[in-house]
């Protein structure tokens, strides 16, 4: 049995699949800033907008469906997560010779393809790289940094704008771009360096994990977890569109986007939180917590008329609301699934959760379109509120099956 892997490589495991995730993001939220005003330039209409969302979401899911398919060794995981990142920036990086709407939505559907292809795989790598106790602290980093990318490459979009064509700024995109898939390469040589180090022991003092061939599935805890994730993850609005909620009922500019800065602010404060043990670990908790914040922040939107101090609480709720779930929901993924099946069951709930949010979002976006307002809200904070008591209601640890 080979010993623990040591604490510098605990240290960095997770702080450079952060630096990833943290390059990634810049990349394509500087995109995502960018990109309606670039789809209206090549003469894209509200419907090829929506076309673009759709298809890159299903390319998304299929990414799923690809790893969890190829997944099944630490070599391929790597493989697919440097594949995954670098699909991701040449996708993005190319939107800016887009010569037509076409091109465009096909080059996001790419970018798409790449996020979905390494999200299982990376996450199988980082769990089975360091101790359960060191999971939740983990995820919390690689979650700041990843959110604290999406902060600062808007910023970058909005400083430049005024100096440089959209094209130009997508071009510009191949730095951070770059650096993103260097530091792909150097996390996943640095997971599978404390792969083989590490004797795959949870907390101390408990019996070794079962081999991975050998680990038993939970199926009634993996059931609850799969329903109530996908439940969480249905309720959980994108920010977008709890931006448009606000700007629809007359909302002012400056108000929305103070809303969308707060809310990643939160962001990312929760997750450095998480994972410098200022707030607990237990994914018990943390699912708990973020089920009532979800909610919370849906039933602050479900007025006509929302008072901007109402908008303002929801977007600090929901910034809260989703660490705890992100983290959450990927510690007690790792608690259920043994490691030779963390890419298969990773990509496996991103697909259930994709799909359920699919169906249910244009539905709540529906019932606001026609006044309902408090109806669709009601249904979002209350799948969220569902899911997050179900997942609360959860055991952290999933008691050893008799041996037989």
């Amino acid at each position: 049995m080979t010993a623990a892997p040591g604490p510098d490589l605990r240290k960095a495991v997770p702080l450079r699949f952060g630096l990833t995730s943290l390059f990634a993001d810049m990349t394509y939220e500087l995109a995502h800033v960018l990109l309606p005003s670039l789809m209206l330039h090549l003469g894209g209409t509200g419907m090829a907008t929506a076309l673009m969302e759709s298809l890159a979401e299903g390319t998304k899911m299929a990414g799923f469906w690809t790893a969890g398919h190829l997944g099944r060794n630490p070599e391929k995981e790597s493989l697919l997560v440097r594949t995954g990142y670098a699909l991701t920036v040449l996708g993005t990086v190319l939107m800016g010779a887009a010569g037509s709407a076409g091109a465009l939505i096909a080059l996001k559907s790419l970018s798409w393809f790449g996020k979905g292809l390494r999200g299982p795989a990376r996450d199988a790598l980082l769990t089975n790289a360091l101790p359960a106790d060191l999971h939740a602290a983990a995820f919390g980093i690689v979650r700041g940094l990843d959110q604290t990318g999406g902060l600062i490459g808007p910023l970058l979009a909005l400083g430049l704008s005024g100096l440089l064509s959209p094209s130009r700024i997508l071009f510009l995109t191949i730095v951070p771009g770059v650096l993103c898939v260097a530091y792909s390469v150097s996390a996943t040589r640095t997971a599978l360096r404390a792969r083989i180090e590490t004797d795959h022991q949870s907390v101390a003092g408990q019996e070794a994990e079962p081999a991975s061939g050998e680990a038993p599935l939970h199926s009634h805890a993996l059931r609850a977890f799969l329903l109530g994730g996908v439940l969480l993850r249905a309720g959980m609005f994108p920010a977008t569109l709890l931006m448009f909620r606000f700007a629809d009922s007359g909302g002012s500019f400056p108000v929305t986007v103070g809303g969308f800065l707060l809310s990643s602010l939160m962001t990312v404060g929760v997750n450095l939180a998480i994972a410098r043990r200022r707030l607990s670990s237990s994914p018990r908790i943390l699912l708990g917590a973020s089920g009532f914040l979800i909610s919370l922040s849906a039933l602050l939107l479900s007025g006509t008329h929302p008072a901007p101090i109402l908008y303002l609480l929801a977007m600090t709720a929901w910034g809260s609301g989703e660490a705890f779930a992100s983290v959450g929901l990927k510690v007690r993924g790792a608690i259920l699934w043994p490691p030779a099946l963390r890419t298969r069951g990773f990509a496996l709930f991103e697909r259930m959760a994709a799909f359920l949010s699919l169906l249910f979002w244009p539905l709540a976006a529906h019932l606001w379109d026609l006044g309902q307002t408090e109806a669709g809200m009601g249904m979002a904070a209350a799948a969220a509120a569902t899911g997050g008591l179900i997942l609360a209601r959860s055991p952290d640890k999933v008691p050893q099956l008799p041996a037989s």
